[in-house]
């Protein structure tokens, strides 16, 4: 396979429908309209055709031509818009492909090309794939916001500012018996600081967007019968776990998702873990909760308020054994229309619990959980940012390295040797241009794109 190759793909989902459409990239793909359609088209006009394979009839539709570099991916690029369905789609795809020199796609090479022909950055190339797969409004929003340019062009200012900055100090170190208005008198300084303020606002915003796209993950654990299923069907609003007072009903894992501040969170019910299940059922999904409490972003302890602890202690133990996130706790009081008892308010103000937080809920009162929701929502970060765009952790990670390099640069600043200090600004560009695509590498295409759908 070679980039140079024409490349061609079914751009809509698989399945039933009333359009499909078949994408062709690459300076074949005029001849796949003449092969096809047995005419050749003129640049941005619309046809309808029939679409043959030889000479027989496969199918009938419209047929666009984007000439080069006018097109999504800045090559000749012909769409077959036809009939949907599993199988005419596939005939048509089948007969472009029997054209020398054009291949079946690979995933988001499509979009792979546009950035390659400079048609887009890697922040909106990123931004098309987060698009298709936004699970809610919010996240959409986000991603358009990215497809729009607004994080190329955040970190386009970084890097101007950060351009002009070096400039400058260049002319210091040349000239440096011209360098004392700037540099003596703090106003390099504040400059440095304000381009690092910018660097720390665009990492929340990244952190928010990270989290529109992904989502969290939240486990509900706590020994038998402290109200975890009651609690999954109260969040959820449906009834999708049994709920009785035996304990270890649930014996495998269950989960729901919601939306908090357009941030999907996924809650997992688990069975209670105990060093003692009463069968091989239970002790299986056992097992499967430590496997999801391992994965988990936020763990809710349960607590039955109600009545005196039995594994309570024992359960907290397992967790801090068991995960890697031993901060991300919170001890979640069930319950708390019934009256508490004595001997569970002191394990609680012990001090293996006391240093958690801890909150309260009841799935009989009207908003009982409501508070919840409010620690949960604080636990996991999701805060309400004006001008978020999606991100991956690969921009937060370059914006986070770009920030301790300007920090460094500032520390070297403050003790006047600019020769180190134009050098941290150098790798703090450099940060930054692998969030674009200024400075990439293949693996790191090949990682990205790898995530896109076919004819994407």
């Amino acid at each position: 396979m070679s980039e140079i190759d024409s490349i061609a793909a079914i751009a809509t989902a698989p399945g039933r429908g009333g359009i499909a459409v078949i994408r062709v990239s690459g300076d074949k793909a005029l001849l796949s309209a003449q092969t096809l359609c047995h005419f050749t088209p003129k640049p941005r006009q619309v046809y309808f055709k029939k679409f043959y394979d030889n000479n027989e009839v496969i199918d009938e539709g419209v047929v666009i031509y984007y000439q080069a570099p006018h097109s999504y991916t800045g090559e000749d690029v012909i769409e077959f818009q036809g009939h949907g369905g599993n199988i005419t789609p596939q005939r048509v795809l089948s007969a472009v492909l029997k054209i020398k020199g054009i291949r079946q796609a690979q995933a988001g090479e499509f979009t792979k090309r546009a950035f390659l022909n400079g048609k887009m950055d890697l922040t909106r190339a990123e931004a098309v794939e987060d698009l298709i797969s936004s699970g809610t409004d919010s996240a959409a929003k986000a991603a358009m916001a990215s497809l729009d340019g607004i994080f190329a062009k955040t970190v386009f200012e970084l890097n101007e500012r950060l351009t002009n900055f070096r400039v400058r100090i260049e002319a210091c170190l040349d000239f440096p018996e011209e360098h004392e208005d700037f540099f003596d008198s703090g106003t390099a300084d504040a400059e440095l600081n304000d381009i690092l303020q910018l660097t720390q606002d665009s990492i929340v915003k990244a952190n928010q967007g990270i989290k529109l796209q992904e989502g969290a993950r939240i486990v509900l654990t706590g020994e038998p019968n402290a109200g975890k299923s009651s609690l999954l069907n109260t969040l959820a609003g449906i009834d999708k776990a049994i709920v009785t007072n035996i304990p270890g009903t649930t014996r495998d894992i269950l989960t729901a998702n919601i939306e908090i501040a357009g941030v999907i969170v996924t809650i997992t019910d688990t069975a209670g873990i105990r060093d003692n299940p009463s069968d091989e059922i239970e002790a299986i999904g056992i097992q499967k909760a430590i496997n999801e409490v391992k994965k988990a972003d936020l763990i809710l302890l349960l607590v039955d308020n109600s009545k005196e602890p039995q594994y309570c202690l024992e359960t907290l133990n397992k967790i801090l054994d068991i995960t890697d996130n031993k901060e991300n706790i919170i001890i979640v009081k069930t319950k708390k229309d019934l009256e508490p008892n004595p001997k569970t308010q002191e394990l609680l103000n012990s001090p293996n619990f006391a240093k958690y937080k801890q909150t309260s809920c009841s799935v009989k009162q009207k908003d009982g959980h409501l508070e919840l929701i409010k620690e949960v929502k604080q636990a996991l970060d999701i805060i309400e940012v004006e001008g978020v765009f999606s991100a991956r952790r690969r921009h937060k990670d370059a914006l986070n390295l770009a920030y301790q390099a300007l920090q460094r640069a500032i520390s070297m600043l403050q003790i006047g040797d600019l020769v180190l200090c134009a050098r941290e600004i150098t790798i703090c560009q450099n940060h930054l241009g692998e969030i674009t695509g200024k400075i990439t590498s293949d693996d790191i295409l090949g990682k990205i794109f790898a995530t896109f759908c076919i004819g994407k």
